[in-house]
């Protein structure tokens, strides 16, 4: 089982609705649904609050075992990534006039490359103001991934939809609106998300 199956199964034997789950961790339902399905990997504080609460602990997450009374201790190898510069904006683009590693932070997934900051609310409450995201680094997409791209000379970061030959880069915030990618824009995709973190790192110096 993944971590998203864990947390479902924990939800479950508990008796738990995903509303009620993200009430006691003070995250919205789509936050739960995100994790469950492993669309998201939970950051490491929400990850902690979610053991503490159903009384096990981290380690239970990265165990091979399923059954949530099985004890395995597990030696939690993060992965340390580049953080850079140039913010991921949630909102309506930002552009960097130089990019470069400030610092390094730990990531969850070893399927990861690098991180950037995110700039903006588009993205609430998945990924707010303030977060980080490891994103491992490619140059294409599937249907529904979370990506970090470049629009027209900004960066964002989107949910990206493919409808036929239609390219759509929606965000998770209702107020703002799609942006359509035609043939001849200039679109890049940098890499696609697998983890959060909502909380603003440390920063480690080198």
């Amino acid at each position: 089982m993944n971590i998203g199956e864990k947390i479902k199964l924990l939800r479950q034997q508990k008796g738990l609705k995903q509303e009620e789950l993200a009430k006691v961790l003070n995250i919205s339902r789509k936050s739960i649904s995100h994790y469950e399905t492993g669309r998201v990997l939970p950051p490491i504080d929400i990850l902690k609050a979610i053991a503490d609460y159903f009384g096990v602990s981290v380690d239970y997450f990265f165990s091979e075992h399923s059954g949530k009374n099985e004890v395995e201790f597990v030696d939690v190898d993060f992965k340390t990534v580049p953080l850079y510069s140039a913010p991921a904006s949630a909102g309506n683009g930002a552009f960097p006039d130089e990019i470069y590693v400030i610092g390094e932070v730990k990531a969850i997934s070893k399927d990861v490359d690098f991180a950037v900051r995110v700039v903006g609310d588009s993205m609430e409450p998945v990924a707010p103001d303030g977060s980080v995201l490891f994103v491992k680094k490619q140059p294409h997409a599937f249907n529904g991934d979370m990506i970090v791209c470049t629009y027209d000379g900004w960066i964002y970061v989107k949910w990206y939809v493919k409808e036929d030959d239609k390219v759509m880069l929606l965000s998770e915030n209702p107020v703002y609106r799609p942006i359509i990618v035609e043939p001849d824009d200039r679109f890049i995709i940098h890499g696609v998300v697998k983890e959060i973190m909502s909380k603003p790192p440390k920063k480690v110096l080198k």
